[in-house]
């Protein structure tokens, strides 16, 4: 599905004890799982975590419409009633989409698995956005098209602070990040933004939840 508009990206970062994180996965389960099958405008969700159970939650709609059909829904009433006590913290963040790409395969994973999910934090220097801006779409575009094993690129700024850029990137497993980082692709990428980017993290996370409706792509 090619998008013509700006589609609504989120992302949460929630966090939870060790001993409340298989519930809050469950409840995830089910609100992600009955909203790709009933919400044809709820185009990809995915929850991950890391090592002390912060859980970062990732959410594409269609348009502020989908959005709103989600937030009424029966599934997402149930997530928050059984959520409701287990989260410890809870912080949303606003995008404006940049680039999205995923691949044609519609994804429903859930329980163990070898997925992989690296997010990346980026702060572009002032005056360097339109060049790091045309850099990390390339990159992102012929990734997607080019390794079988990429499943997602998506990249926003963060609301009203363009030189903010988060990235989400979706890997079949980890050995398919390693491949990914000799590609040419990948090493022009590092080249043409190493005097565009200020700050950088990246954080590897472990697969929770994912739903694609497959297929989405995005590009101002």
């Amino acid at each position: 599905m090619k998008l013509e508009q700006a589609p609504i990206l989120r992302l949460y970062k929630l966090e939870t004890s060790k001993a409340d994180h298989a519930k809050f996965i469950e409840a995830c389960q089910q609100n992600m799982l009955n909203s790709q099958a009933n919400e044809a405008g709820t185009l990809f969700m995915q929850t991950s975590h890391d090592e002390e159970t912060t859980n970062f939650m990732v959410e594409c709609y269609q348009d502020e419409a989908s959005y709103e059909i989600h937030d009424s829904s029966p599934q997402f009433k149930q997530f928050i009633s059984a959520t409701k006590g287990l989260l410890t913290n809870r912080v949303a963040v606003k995008l404006f989409p940049e680039f999205i790409s995923t691949k044609a395969e519609n994804l429903s994973v859930s329980g163990p698995n070898n997925y992989v999910i690296y997010l990346t934090e980026i702060g572009v220097s002032l005056g360097k956005g339109d060049e790091f801006a045309h850099a990390v779409m390339k990159e992102m575009k012929t990734a997607v098209e080019e390794e079988n094993d990429i499943l997602a690129m998506i990249a926003g700024t963060i609301e009203n602070q363009p030189n903010e850029w988060l990235a989400i990137e979706v890997y079949r497993n980890n050995a398919a990040y390693e491949k990914h980082l000799q590609t040419k692709n990948f090493k022009e990428y590092l080249n043409n933004t190493k005097y565009c980017v200020e700050s950088k993290s990246l954080r590897k996370l472990q697969s929770d939840v994912i739903v694609d409706q497959g297929e989405i792509f995005y590009q101002p």
